[in-house]
């Protein structure tokens, strides 16, 4: 009774969870931007950002396939996830553009789009939680092969750590937790 009071239905629902989920993954680019200090960081602050355990939880996992599933119905839904792959299409390509030509960053950054979509949706279905760091390991093996020169490998490894290391003290915040709930 509590849910039809505020939502009509249960595609204005998920919109709302999805909508919510979203403003807090930004927020969480946005803050883990600020501490950036290179090209190899900022990507990685994408990357952590998407799968930080705070927010790429099995709940959160479970809604994004709820939505997914509403989209192909749902003018609100499709409207959110359109903005959504927008936004994350064009961060990558922002960061992506340091690394590669204009085509191979077109590519690489829809490549990387779908992965994160795919392993959010693989997460959702599994029965059993996918771990934060499996999904940013996936990533990773993805970005070595895509971009990353022999010679970078390390430039990327240490971008990771301390992306890693600046979410870990960012998004365990009570208030950050608080916030994501």
């Amino acid at each position: 009774g509590v849910v039809l009071h505020h939502f009509k239905d249960k595609g204005l629902l998920l919109e709302a969870v999805f909508r919510k989920s979203n403003t807090i993954l930004n927020e969480a680019v946005i803050e883990l931007y600020r501490y950036a200090q290179n090209p190899y960081e900022r990507l990685w602050a994408i990357i952590i950002a998407n799968f930080y355990d705070t927010i790429f939880n099995h709940k959160m996992c479970q809604a994004w396939v709820s939505l997914a599933a509403e989209v192909p119905f749902n003018m609100q839904c499709q409207r959110v996830q359109t903005a959504c792959h927008s936004r994350i299409h064009t961060n990558l390509k922002h960061e992506l553009k340091t690394f590669l030509d204009q085509q191979q960053t077109e590519q690489a950054a829809k490549h990387l789009g779908v992965l994160i979509d795919g392993i959010w949706l693989r997460a959702g279905l599994n029965s059993k939680p996918t771990k934060s760091d499996d999904a940013i390991h996936e990533i990773e093996y993805s970005i070595h092969r895509l971009i990353a020169k022999p010679d970078s490998k390390m430039e990327h490894q240490t971008a990771r750590a301390r992306m890693q290391t600046i979410a870990s003290i960012l998004m365990s915040s009570r208030a950050f937790k608080e916030k994501a709930l």
